[in-house]
């Protein structure tokens, strides 16, 4: 992600901390004066600009489709970790600082039991486990007064 705030002195620098695209509109907000809603995801990188080198410790989470079922991520700063349709379908851990390929998945060795634990405990807090879905489609649907039978 590539910032660059007009007349900041630290222009070009380079942060390499973990942030999300949720962030986004909150730094924005922050930026602008404006406070954001009280509901709202992310955090400002207002910090982060000032400060590219500023202590940040916030994960980030993201999900993908992988045929019929999903993978979820959580990144820190050193780690990447993933389990495949919760867990069921695999799991894996990345170190990136003596592996920024991903080459080498750690998840199953026992020396990287309590990372994974941790990093399982992480990607809990933002994916608990599978939602039921179209129910809420079809009420929805429904109440429009559209026929779905």
């Amino acid at each position: 992600m590539i910032i660059v705030l007009p007349g900041t002195k630290n222009a070009g620098e380079a942060c390499a901390r973990t942030v999300e695209l949720v962030d986004l509109y909150p730094t924005i907000a922050d930026l602008a004066g404006l406070t954001p809603p009280k509901n709202l995801e992310g955090t400002s990188l207002r910090p982060l600009l000032e400060h590219p080198d500023a202590d940040w410790k916030l994960p980030a989470f993201s999900q993908v489709q992988r045929g019929g079922f999903p993978g979820h991520s959580v990144r820190t700063e050193r780690w990447r970790y993933t389990e495949w349709d919760f867990g069921a379908k695999g799991a894996e851990l990345y170190d990136h600082e003596s592996d920024p390929q991903e080459l080498r998945n750690l998840a199953g060795e026992p020396l990287y039991a309590t990372t994974v634990a941790e990093m399982k405990a992480l990607l809990k807090t933002v994916h608990h486990g599978p939602v039921k879905g179209g129910q809420a489609d079809r009420v929805f649907i429904k109440a429009l007064g559209v026929n779905i039978e």
